[in-house]
């Protein structure tokens, strides 16, 4: 066991911090695949926001899936190779451990970055698909028409980026007040809320990047102490 009672504390605060991760990447894990295997999501889903998805391509939404379950297993890895470096006292254990969580912190940089470099182009993306798959079939598919319906009465929005988004394909909605075609469209009002609560989303990765900086420090500060114990008793 590592000498001195700081070192102590560190280990014993390294260990709580990561079976925490391991537990957080086991729900995590489980939620997700659960999601992607039940069949009966979409209906529960429709049920809870009283809007019918049956229409809706979830396909697209499960690719947010894959990345959780991503995340999930890479917090499942840290926090097995964390608890198990600090119990064995293993330097091999905890340098890849360290390695693995400079290489995480080092991702995490880089979608940051490329969030705000991408970031107008994100807003067309998410506009774009609002228009192509849902306002173009507005027509010919009872489900999405609902759901537009519903939408847009609730948000007081109209198409994907406006009134005019209706007219390739029919007439107006009963649903828009388009006699000026000055009404906002979905999309935007959508992607607008959605920007309105981005601060909560750079608090979390603030704090998940801190905390992957402790675990940097703390995973050196075991290895240099357990190399020092080796060298006492060497």
């Amino acid at each position: 066991m590592v000498a001195g009672c700081g070192n102590k504390c560190v280990k014993y605060f390294f260990w709580l911090i990561n079976f925490l991760f391991f537990i957080l990447g086991a729900v995590i894990i489980g939620l997700s695949i659960w999601i992607l295997t039940d069949q009966n999501f979409s209906s529960t889903v429709s049920s809870t926001v009283k809007i019918d998805l049956s229409a809706v391509n979830f396909q697209n939404l499960y690719l947010f899936l894959y990345l959780t379950l991503g995340i999930g297993a890479a917090l499942l890895v840290l926090g097995f190779f964390g608890c198990c470096g600090s119990c064995c006292e293993s330097v091999c254990t905890m340098s890849l451990y360290f390695l693995l969580v400079l290489a995480l912190f080092g991702v995490e940089i880089l979608g940051i970055v490329l969030y705000f470099v991408k970031k107008s182009s994100l807003r067309e993306t998410f506009t774009n698909v609002w228009r192509n798959e849902l306002v173009a079939k507005y027509s010919t598919q009872e489900n999405i028409r609902n759901m537009l319906d519903n939408v847009q009465r609730n948000l007081n929005c109209c198409g994907a980026s406006g009134c005019s988004d209706y007219i390739p394909y029919t007439g107006f909605p009963l649903s828009c007040q388009c006699s000026t075609l000055t009404q906002p469209g979905c999309a935007t009002v959508v992607y607008t809320l959605l920007e309105s609560n981005l601060v909560y989303v750079i608090v979390a990765a603030a704090v998940v990047l801190v905390v992957e900086v402790f675990a940097m420090i703390f995973s050196c500060v075991i290895i240099s102490a357990v190399r020092e114990k080796r060298n006492q008793t060497a």
